[in-house]
C-alpha cells in the first residue's frame, strides 16, 4: 500500500475561534502547552471498520484507537475494545482504555431520530460531546476523542482534542468544530482520498 492509500483521513485540529469557545485560563493554558498532538490520522482500513461497526449498532460500544505518534500527528492504525461493564442506546460505561498505548477513544451515537430536548435534528448534530461524554475525556489523559453517528445513509465522524473538552468543560455539550467533521462516502463506496492539511 502506498503512502497516499496508507491515510483515509487526515483529521485536523485547528477549529476556527468563536463564540463556542470559551477563554483559556493559566491552567488550561498550562494544559494545551503539555499537548503537543494536534492532527489526528486514521488508516482507510481503521475508518471503514469504525463506520461499519457504527452502522450496525443500536447501542453505544468504546473502542481504544492505537498507532503511532509522528511529530505533532497520531496515525492510527489499529483498535481494541475494552470490556464494557454497560451499554444503552444513549450511553457507555467502559473500563478504561491504557493511556500507554492508546491515541484516541472513540464511540459511536446512535441516530434513532430527532430529539428537541436537545436540540438535535438530523444526525449531524448527534456528532457532539454530551457533558458525560466530555467529563469522561477530561478525566482520561488520552489527546482525541473520536464520535461516529450510526445507523445514518452516510457515515458521520467527529473528533476533538482533549484540551477542547476542558476548555469548553461548563458546556450542555460540546458540538462538531467547522473542521473537525466528515461525512464519508457511503459504506459501498471505495475509502476516501486523504485530506491534506490546510496551512
Amino acid at each position: 500500500m502506498n503512502g497516499a492509500r496508507a491515510v483515509a483521513l487526515l483529521l485536523l485540529f485547528a477549529p476556527r475561534s468563536g463564540a463556542a469557545q470559551a477563554a483559556l485560563t493559566p491552567a488550561d493554558s498550562a494544559i494545551l502547552n503539555s499537548q503537543p498532538l494536534r492532527r489526528l490520522v486514521l488508516a482507510p482500513s481503521v475508518m471503514r471498520r469504525v463506520s461499519l461497526l457504527a452502522a450496525g449498532l443500536d447501542r453505544e460500544v468504546v473502542l481504544c484507537l492505537r498507532g503511532a505518534i509522528r511529530g505533532d500527528t497520531a496515525v492510527v492504525d489499529d483498535f481494541v475494545m475494552p470490556d464494557i461493564v454497560a451499554s444503552a442506546a444513549d450511553a457507555v460505561q467502559p473500563l478504561p482504555c491504557a493511556p500507554a498505548t492508546t491515541l484516541a477513544v472513540w464511540h459511536n451515537h446512535p441516530w434513532t431520530g430527532p430529539d428537541s430536548s436537545f436540540g438535535v435534528r438530523t444526525p449531524e448534530d448527534l456528532c457532539s460531546l454530551s457533558q458525560p461524554d466530555i467529563r469522561s475525556v477530561i478525566a482520561d489523559s488520552i489527546p482525541f476523542a473520536v464520535v461516529s453517528v450510526g445507523r445514518t445513509p452516510r457515515p458521520i465522524v467527529c473528533w476533538w482534542r482533549r484540551v477542547q473538552a476542558l476548555i469548553n468543560r461548563h458546556v450542555k455539550f460540546l458540538p462538531r468544530f467547522p473542521r473537525q467533521w466528515l461525512e464519508a462516502p457511503s459504506l459501498a463506496a471505495p475509502p476516501p482520498e486523504p485530506l491534506r492539511s490546510v496551512p
